[in-house]
């Protein structure tokens, strides 16, 4: 047992758990025009309305006190920078002014992964922290989101999630946030840790089972420390496809970019066109991570990549690895660093 897990015990044995819930929006509190409005609810522009989701599931408070606490609502691709550096402010916050045991994060799926791992890597706090969404909204036959909000608030509240970093809570199945990707567009079954596999399940029976734990860095065990910052080095992803030339790439380093996610075919192969341009972006200084379009399996930092000075992006999906880069340049533009901390996290 995690010694954090083993104090939370003792905390928590004479009271119920206090879980904080934040909601930024995404399907998961949408209304769509009828209950057959699976598709394209978030072309209605309706929401919930504050609390009416808690509300409709009255099993909550039979788990934790759930508090709800205000933050901006909108569609997950639409969050930036700034969004990410008032979620690690506030759960900090949460947890060391408010004592909350664990914090809800519902979220949309569409860049759900994303947020997840920028908070496994800069949240500087072990208590649970689990970012949950929907595939389906709020007003729809079989809607998904209520079931899973009372499954993120469980593992939320266990003392078994300690010390495991951020995780991800959906169709009863809890992910690690550095191995979980959307898979499918509409399944509900989307979320899924190709390579790794689930950590364990919210079960039907109520209980909370881990069957496997992260084992990289994460949380308070990272380098990456966000407060004080106002943006992210900027990092653009790059898809290599038939006939791909350099231009894409030539318009990144023209618009800033201190660093390139290359999402090349297979093992991670640019084109001819797309090498070239990425050779002399890396000339300028420009960090390059090689990375794949394949969804599932490792890009490695080949003897031929290493005499370029590109970076391999592990098993990293590459809008993951521009996440982990773009923090990486907060500390070092040194390509052997850059390394090291992709085959570290």
């Amino acid at each position: 047992m995690f010694p954090d897990a083993q104090r939370y015990l003792e905390v928590t044995e004479f009271r119920r758990p206090r879980v904080a819930l934040i909601f930024t929006g995404g399907t998961i509190d949408s209304v769509g025009t009828d209950r057959l409005d699976l598709a394209w609810y978030i072309e209605a522009g309706k929401r919930l309305d504050d609390h009416e989701l808690v509300n409709a599931v009255p099993e909550l408070q039979g788990i934790a006190d759930v508090t709800e606490v205000p933050f901006r609502r909108l569609p997950s691709q639409s969050i930036k920078d700034r969004d990410l550096f008032d979620l690690v402010e506030l759960i900090h916050r949460l947890v060391d002014e408010d004592k909350m045991d664990g914090v809800v994060i519902t979220h949309g799926t569409n860049t759900l992964e994303e947020t997840a791992l920028f908070l496994h890597l800069t949240v500087k706090r072990d208590r649970p922290v689990v970012v949950v969404g929907a595939m389906r909204p709020a007003s729809a036959i079989s809607a998904d989101g209520y079931l899973n909000l009372l499954n993120a608030v469980r593992v939320a509240a266990s003392p078994a999630a300690v010390g495991k970093g951020v995780l991800t809570v959906l169709n009863d199945t809890i992910h690690s946030a550095r191995d979980v990707t959307k898979t499918a567009t509409y399944r509900v079954d989307t979320f899924q840790g190709r390579d790794l596999g689930p950590l364990g399940y919210a079960d039907n029976d109520g209980r909370v089972l881990f069957y496997h734990q992260p084992v990289r860095p994460h949380t308070t065990a990272t380098e990456f420390d966000v407060t004080g910052l106002h943006a992210l080095p900027r990092v653009d992803v790059v898809v290599s496809y038939l006939g791909a030339d350099g231009v894409m790439i030539d318009a990144a380093v023209g618009a800033g970019a201190k660093g390139i996610i290359s999402a090349g075919t297979g093992a991670g192969r640019p084109t001819p066109a797309e090498d070239a341009a990425l050779d002399k972006a890396s000339a300028a200084g420009v960090a390059i991570i090689q990375g794949t379009r394949v969804g599932s399996g490792r890009t490695v930092q080949s003897p031929g990549l290493k005499k370029k000075g590109w970076a391999g992006a592990d098993n990293l999906q590459p809008w993951k690895a521009r996440i982990l880069l773009a923090l990486a340049l907060t500390k070092t533009s040194d390509i052997t660093e850059i390394q090291r901390i992709f085959d570290t996290y």
